[in-house]
């Protein structure tokens, strides 16, 4: 992969404390494409989100209609058009998330679907994609401090994303995957409990998802925010994980936090 993404990375990863890797997601739009990629497909049929946790872990895998285990992802990411209780609300609605057909049809219809007809997609830690594979989406999955840093990062290069949209409901496929590809923004999901008992995340894991592009953009972003962000442990830390990549300190001084200046 290109230096720009290396960079990218090695800035993520200095940055944070992460327990699985960030992956990406490629789709897939055409049987010959999806054919070409040399990637295996999943062993299983599983739920999108499990795809997710499994290529978080480090495990690279494609998966098109068959080796689906969840409606609502095939739905959300072009491999099958909604159907028709879906779009009345109905199929919401007997979820028993919702007080009433009205409020269950104005969710499923404000939930993002992918807008294109895709074959399949490739799920990889963003490592393993190449030059001439890009990722289409970058999705990471953790604990809300580092979530907060995630944003922090993408603030300090476009400022205030005003558009979250969260709903408690197709956490991976719709709010970290379908919305960010529609709509070009990063989204935060607090998951939802579908994804929470397939792919048994931790309690306090919460996902974001953003194109790739601005993942590019957020991890510089996130490294050069450090030292205002930043409390002197969290500091110490970073200057390790810094020299181990053997990554340039971006300015890190102790008591130099926001927060801790603003009180002086």
């Amino acid at each position: 992969m290109s230096s720009v993404h290396q960079l990218a990375l090695n800035q993520l990863y200095a940055s944070l404390e992460l327990d699985r890797k960030a992956i990406g997601v490629r789709f897939l739009f055409t049987k010959e494409e999806y054919d070409a990629c040399p990637v295996p497909p999943a062993k299983a049929k599983m739920a999108y989100c499990v795809m997710v946790k499994v290529a978080s872990s480090g495990i690279c895998l494609k998966a098109d209609l068959s080796l689906f285990g969840c409606g609502g992802a095939t739905r959300a990411l072009g491999l099958e058009e909604p159907s028709p209780t879906f779009c009345t609300g109905q199929e919401y609605l007997s979820f028993g998330l919702y007080q009433d057909l009205a409020v269950s049809k104005y969710t499923a219809n404000h939930i993002t679907l992918c807008s294109h007809h895709t074959h399949g997609v490739l799920l990889q830690p963003l490592e393993d994609f190449t030059e001439d594979c890009p990722p289409h989406i970058a999705i990471l999955v953790t604990n809300s401090y580092n979530a907060m840093r995630v944003v922090q990062g993408y603030t300090y290069k476009y400022g205030t994303q005003t558009t979250f949209k969260i709903a408690g409901n197709q956490a991976l496929c719709a709010e970290c995957s379908a919305y960010p590809f529609e709509s070009n923004h990063i989204n935060v999901s607090l998951l939802c409990s579908g994804t929470r008992y397939l792919a048994g995340w931790k309690d306090s894991d919460i996902a974001i998802g953003m194109p790739y592009g601005q993942f590019l953009q957020m991890c510089d972003g996130l490294y050069l925010s450090a030292n205002g962000a930043e409390d002197n442990k969290h500091k110490a830390a970073m200057r390790e994980r810094l020299a181990a990549r053997q990554l340039a300190d971006p300015g890190l001084i102790d008591g130099e936090g926001y927060f801790i200046r603003c009180r002086g």
